[in-house]
């Protein structure tokens, strides 16, 4: 089974976080997630981030940060999601690719179903919340 590489952002504002649905077509599909996409081979994580952000969401990301990196194994394929938090960054996030896309506060962000890779995401972020770090 082959690796898919993904890069996705946590882009965070006022203690919110964007989160977009997946295409019904697509493999989790209705899922929310964090906004991203695949590195292709010729790419860092951070370009494919910065490509797929404008592409899909028309802003363009300064000075992303890692945050975490997770393998994950469905059944019919392994990911491995690189994942950079994103506090700077300019124009205002919209779904081009007719994506529902929303800003929702951290500690409500466990009320929307993600795909099971993005989980410890979600409790990191939730931890984050937690201890009253603001964005």
């Amino acid at each position: 089974m082959s690796l898919v590489q993904v890069a996705a952002a946590i882009i965070i504002k006022d203690n919110q976080v964007l989160i977009a649905q997946r295409p019904a077509e697509k493999h989790k599909g209705g899922y929310w997630e964090f906004p991203g996409g695949k590195i292709e081979a010729s790419e860092s994580a951070e370009s494919a981030l910065a490509r797929e952000l404008l592409e899909e969401l028309d802003i363009h990301i300064a000075d992303p940060a890692e945050f975490s990196e997770i393998r994950f194994d469905y059944p019919e394929k392994s990911v491995l999601l690189k994942f950079f938090l994103v506090t700077e960054f300019n124009g205002e996030p919209r779904g081009l690719e007719g994506q529902p896309v929303q800003w929702v506060a951290i500690n409500q962000i466990e009320n929307y179903q993600f795909p099971e890779a993005n989980l410890p995401v979600v409790e990191k972020l939730l931890s984050m919340s937690d201890s009253k770090a603001e964005y």
